[in-house]
């Protein structure tokens, strides 16, 4: 998925602003004919048809209307629960083949548009394709039209995507101002988690440590499974600290809750510590 492809997607995913296209110019072209029957039936039957006709074609133009209508919603719904399936279930493949079909067609719901974006970067991420990802973080941003949860995910994605790129100081200054800001638990659950990558890529994680147990129930309340990479990353900052006991455990509660493949999938930076400590014998 190349920056280019993206860039398409969140061009052609914008919605149309033309008034007469497609189903409005239906709609207006038939408003213009039964006003000229309501104003003078004359002129219709003059044409040889019934008068009564008229007004039946309407209903049934417009019934066909609102059923396509109704069938295009369906299928995106279904659609659109399919992609975050695929998602939730780190199918990448499937997910970013529903994504393109979904994205290709103009979305008139900014919030759904901005919720399947944010999916499409998800896939991006997984695929290690961080200049794509990090290219519709900063369309949906310099859009504004997500609401407040979508674009507050956006910018702790952003953040991290800047950290895989290279991007330190950029991305350090966006981590600092999300971290100073009042949020409720599952935001700042996000950003701790995020500020937690920051410290273990930056090599600093052996001076946070002393916040491991406030972050580490963070997760537990409100990152469910995902809470696992944050476990992950606590067992890279106690093993770099030399605490290997504290290291062992946190290990061993991450692959409780997420595989270690998907662990160093999403982490490479946890690799000596899957190398070093055993993980859960049963996984979810």
């Amino acid at each position: 998925m190349t920056v280019e492809a993206i860039e398409r997607l969140i061009g052609s995913s914008r919605p149309r602003r033309a008034l007469l296209r497609g189903p409005n110019l239906a709609l207006l072209g038939l408003g213009v004919l039964l006003g000229a029957y309501l104003a003078d039936p004359e002129v219709f039957s003059n044409t040889g048809l019934p008068a009564w006709l008229l007004p039946q074609i309407v209903v049934i133009v417009l019934a066909g209307l609102i059923l396509r209508a109704v069938m295009k919603q369906r299928r995106l719904a279904r659609l659109t629960l399919a992609s975050f399936e695929a998602v939730q279930l780190r199918e990448w493949d499937r997910a970013g083949e529903v994504l393109v079909r979904l994205l290709r067609n103009p979305l008139s719901n900014a919030q759904v548009r901005a919720e399947l974006l944010l999916a499409l970067a998800s896939v991006a991420e997984a695929r290690h394709q961080y200049e794509a990802a990090q290219r519709v973080y900063e369309a949906l941003l310099a859009e504004g039209t997500a609401d407040p949860i979508q674009l507050h995910t956006t910018r702790v994605a952003l953040a991290g995507v800047m950290l895989r790129t290279g991007q330190t100081a950029d991305a350090v200054d966006l981590i600092d101002r999300l971290a100073r800001a009042e949020l409720p638990g599952p935001m700042q659950a996000q950003v701790e988690l995020l500020s937690l990558f920051r410290e273990v890529a930056m090599g600093q994680a052996a001076g946070g440590i002393d916040e491991a147990e406030p972050r580490r129930e963070l997760f537990r309340l409100y990152l469910s499974t995902r809470a696992g990479f944050g476990y992950g990353l606590l067992a890279a900052a106690f093993d770099r600290a030399n605490q290997p006991e504290k290291a062992r455990g946190y290990w061993h509660d991450a692959t409780l809750l997420i595989r270690p493949k998907e662990l160093l999938e999403r982490f490479g930076e946890l690799a000596p510590v899957a190398a070093k400590y055993p993980a859960a014998e049963f996984v979810l």
